[in-house]
């Protein structure tokens, strides 16, 4: 059996990721402004990775002596090479990635589409005999299903599974590593602030799932469940050793949606890492109310370079009114103390545009980014995604009609208070406010050095 995996993309001059927000993706727009244009073309080369579960499919299906290639195009001669077709799905590339399915069914081509967009989305991708939108983790239904043709064709005929095949992977260990090596043979795996790129930055996964209060604006419980699920730690660190071995990279990237999650799980993984002198440095996400001083020095000696906090507003009221836990301001600042005192960088992540923002509650946000030790800070835009418990509130108010708009970078609905314009110029003024200072201009040099690597 022949399957090609493709992962189609827009054409933009900025980063665009499927496999952050939950597996919509994001696409950093920072701006308008030159200094914003500027960021937008330098992280565009910074930062590059798919879907994970496009590689956990593409290594399932080689462990089931399937020959499989992953591709971000594909040209029409060479679709008779293959049985069946195996897209990705996400906001951030929705009106390319129909495009690309109405071309391919015209060929006459059999398509299975994965990812938890088309899952909310279904209307939208399985408009065709010939598409099959595969429910829940798509791991899981690879890992199960028979390859054989007439079985895998009666998905297309039935529109449904009649099996007993589930939706989710509960146990992670049985999943075979994704096959990084052979992704590298044709792209690359960036993460390369400050220096983060001078080998491979390898995607890897301790955890799935969140069960955190901002599951009522956040997509990641909508792809991976608010249950945590784990990896055993022994498979964790095998994966790490692997990829340290067969690639000769010691940089990884964590993509569970919050690192730490499960204290006990993270210590025994942090001891296990340390004991066995990995040598390794990684970055995470994370939230501050899981850091205390054991955490942070244990984070510390076995490899944590970076770490992602999201911190959203200055303003208890706006995030209240989104339904966001945090911890409070001065514990904030205490705890990014702690970690810039032990050599780790913070990216600290704001959001502009929520629901109780003014433009004086969004200049508060920025100036009080700045009094924070953070060395790196990200201004995206509150979006009310598709699926969301808070969606209904805005479906009426959403003013952009390309869902390839809703990239976490723009203001998407009719606002109260602010308007796309105003929050552009928000934009341009927070990233050249922060980042033009004179205590920032070592990490810009030093990120931007990193590119010639």
């Amino acid at each position: 059996m022949k399957f090609l995996i493709l992962d189609i993309y827009k054409n933009d001059n900025w980063r665009l990721v499927k496999d952050t927000a939950g597996g919509y993706g994001t696409g950093n727009d920072f701006g308008n402004s030159f200094f914003s244009k500027l960021i937008n073309s330098l992280v565009s080369k910074m930062i590059n990775m798919p879907p994970m579960y496009s590689m956990y499919i593409f290594s399932i299906l080689k462990k089931r002596n399937s020959e499989v290639i992953y591709s971000k195009t594909y040209e029409t001669n060479q679709l008779s090479h293959f049985d069946y077709i195996v897209t990705t799905s996400s906001i951030i590339c929705h009106e390319t990635e129909i495009k690309a399915l109405e071309d391919l069914v015209l060929k006459n081509k059999k398509i299975f589409v994965t990812g938890i967009f088309a899952n909310v989305m279904k209307e939208k991708y399985g408009f065709h005999k010939n598409i099959f939108v595969i429910p829940g983790e798509p791991e899981a239904f690879f890992s199960n299903i028979e390859l054989k043709k007439e079985n895998l064709d009666s998905f297309f005929e039935n529109k449904t599974i009649t099996q007993k095949i589930p939706q989710t992977v509960e146990d992670l260990d049985s999943l075979p590593f994704p096959d990084w090596a052979e992704y590298l043979k044709n792209y690359k795996l960036r993460n390369n602030f400050l220096s983060f790129n001078s080998k491979s930055a390898i995607p890897i996964v301790a955890t799935r799932g969140c069960p955190y209060s901002c599951f009522n604006y956040c997509t990641y419980p909508l792809q991976q469940g608010r249950k945590v699920r784990l990896r055993s730690v022994k498979n964790i660190v095998a994966e790490i050793k692997h990829w340290i071995d067969t690639i000769g990279t010691n940089k990884f990237v964590f993509r569970d949606p919050v690192f730490s999650i499960n204290r006990k799980h993270t210590i025994e993984l942090c001891k296990e890492i340390i004991n066995q002198n990995l040598k390794i440095e990684y970055l995470i996400e994370t939230h501050l109310n899981n850091l205390d001083d054991e955490m942070i020095s244990l984070l510390k000696k076995s490899g944590l370079k970076m770490v992602y906090i999201g911190i959203e507003s200055s303003s208890s009221d706006v995030l209240k009114d989104i339904k966001r836990f945090t911890v409070k301001n001065d514990d904030q600042q205490k705890i990014i103390n702690k970690l810039v005192d032990n050599d780790i960088f913070v990216k600290s992540m704001f959001m502009f545009g929520n629901p109780e923002d003014t433009e004086e509650s969004v200049k508060n946000t920025i100036n009080y980014s700045m009094l924070l030790s953070n060395q790196l800070v990200q201004y995206s835009v509150f979006t009310p995604y598709p699926g969301t418990p808070i969606f209904s509130n805005y479906k009426d108010k959403i003013t952009e009609t390309k869902y390839e708009q809703f990239n976490q970078y723009n203001l998407i609905f009719k606002h109260k208070n602010l308007d796309n314009i105003k929050i552009k110029n928000l934009k341009n003024y927070g990233y050249k406010k922060f980042y033009l200072r004179i205590k920032n201009l070592p990490i810009i040099a030093k990120s931007c050095l990193s590119l010639l690597k």
